[in-house]
């Protein structure tokens, strides 16, 4: 009897010297993201972004449609730590490729040909980059992206040396040449980062590109 009251005691000091110590260690302030938007955000409203890109262009609607579905797949993600922004995913573009061939209903070339033919488009595209760094994996159709830019937490505002773009031709800004500086000016709402940014064209009509993204985690 005194064998397990003593085992008993023991047993509740250890867990009262354990609470004491958890208490005495210090408290991890709650990251204030709309004044420090440090961490990994992960593109979100992927299908809407896109969509709200094709209206203004002539795109196939049916293509378009079979298209959309694919970037449910992209894991794009934006790592902010101290000044740094890194913008990367990775993008297997075999089936996009596969419904836009289907949805125009291309008949000629065949499709081996077709993929092949715009692997050399994208291959082309890469070489011409400065900044952004694409790694084509042509054996599985698919590609490494990674582009770095810098934030500026006063003015609010995220700036790449060149423009973030899916393949070659869809382009996630107001601009037309992928090569351009983009500048956007970001808010923080809860766990959600938006990034907006806007230009007139030669015909002074504006376009304006917004991105959203959702809080993953901290940087370490």
């Amino acid at each position: 009897m005194f064998y397990k009251t003593k085992k008993l005691l023991l047993g509740f000091l250890a867990f009262i010297s354990f609470l004491l110590i958890a208490g005495c260690q210090p408290q991890k302030e709650p990251v204030d993201l709309t004044k420090n938007p440090q961490g990994t955000w992960q593109w979100t409203e992927q299908q809407l972004t896109i969509q709200k890109m094709f209206l203004t262009t002539d795109i196939n609607t049916i293509a378009l449609a079979l298209m959309l579905d694919d970037f449910d797949d992209v894991k794009m993600t934006m790592t902010i730590k101290d000044k740094a922004v890194e913008l990367k995913y990775q993008f297997n573009y075999l089936k996009i490729y596969e419904d836009q061939y289907k949805g125009i209903g291309y008949k000629t070339p065949d499709f081996q040909t077709y993929i092949k033919n715009k692997t050399e488009d994208l291959k082309n595209y890469v070489a011409t980059l400065q900044h952004t760094i694409i790694t084509v994996d042509e054996e599985n159709h698919a590609y490494d992206y990674t582009l770095t830019g810098e934030i500026d937490t006063e003015n609010k505002t995220i700036t790449f040396p060149e423009t973030p773009t899916f393949l070659s031709k869809i382009i996630l800004g107001p601009n037309s040449n992928p090569l351009e500086s983009v500048t956007y000016q970001y808010s923080v709402d809860g766990k959600q980062i938006s990034l907006s940014a806007e230009q007139r064209d030669n015909n002074n009509l504006l376009h304006v590109m917004r991105l959203r993204f959702n809080y993953l985690e901290e940087t370490k």
